[in-house]
């Protein structure tokens, strides 16, 4: 998983549930990167090291079945700077031949405020050279929420899965506005914030 945001650390508890032998978590926020330990993934701290060698180097050199790219358009170096091919790239770097990659994070058609011009239209310029070479497959788009939501309330009646370790904050609706500034700036450990009307 590449982000360690709400999607990215549900995404890696799902590939658990599911019997994933191991799962890596790429981001830079520790709170985030330290929920990524407590559930049994493995973080991995790009602004520490090369995520992408971080992860070939554990698999000795095999690289991962399947990828998930949970950042979208917004992606970031360490600095701060933008760059919204990044983290498909990485994922075309760490997943192996015929391997899988899921786009979960979004993609915006239009970017007026993108750090350069393709990317202000909608377009980026990534590895698929790469990843048609190495037969990856990519999908992506908005999730299906009703093929899924059945099995996974029937996981969590049946104490399969506990997903409510994601709640960081609950706060009353009044504190929406706020509460989600911290969440957008990944103040205070902000994760996911439940709101009580």
């Amino acid at each position: 998983m590449f982000g360690a945001g709400p999607v990215g650390l549900m995404a890696a508890y799902s590939s658990l549930l599911k019997g994933a032998a191991r799962v890596f978590v790429v981001d830079k926020e520790p709170d985030r990167l330290d929920l990524a330990a407590r559930i049994g993934a493995t973080p991995v701290d790009f602004s520490e090291t090369d995520p992408g060698l971080a992860i070939m180097d554990a698999t000795d050199g095999f690289g991962v079945d399947c990828g998930v790219e949970a950042v979208g358009y917004q992606a970031h170096d360490p600095s701060g700077e933008e760059h919204p091919e990044m983290v498909l790239d990485n994922l075309i770097e760490v997943v192996r031949a015929t391997g899988h990659i899921g786009v979960v994070g979004v993609y915006v058609p239009e970017d007026p405020g993108a750090a350069y011009g393709l990317a202000k239209q909608g377009r980026l310029p990534f590895e698929y050279g790469q990843a048609f070479t190495k037969g990856i497959s990519l999908a992506g788009g908005q999730c299906p929420v009703k093929r899924y939501n059945r099995e996974l309330r029937d996981l969590i009646t049946a104490d399969r899965a506990a997903p409510s370790w994601i709640v960081s904050h609950e706060v009353p609706l009044d504190d929406a506005v706020d509460a989600y500034a911290k969440f957008d700036a990944r103040e205070d450990g902000y994760t996911k914030v439940l709101l009580h009307p």
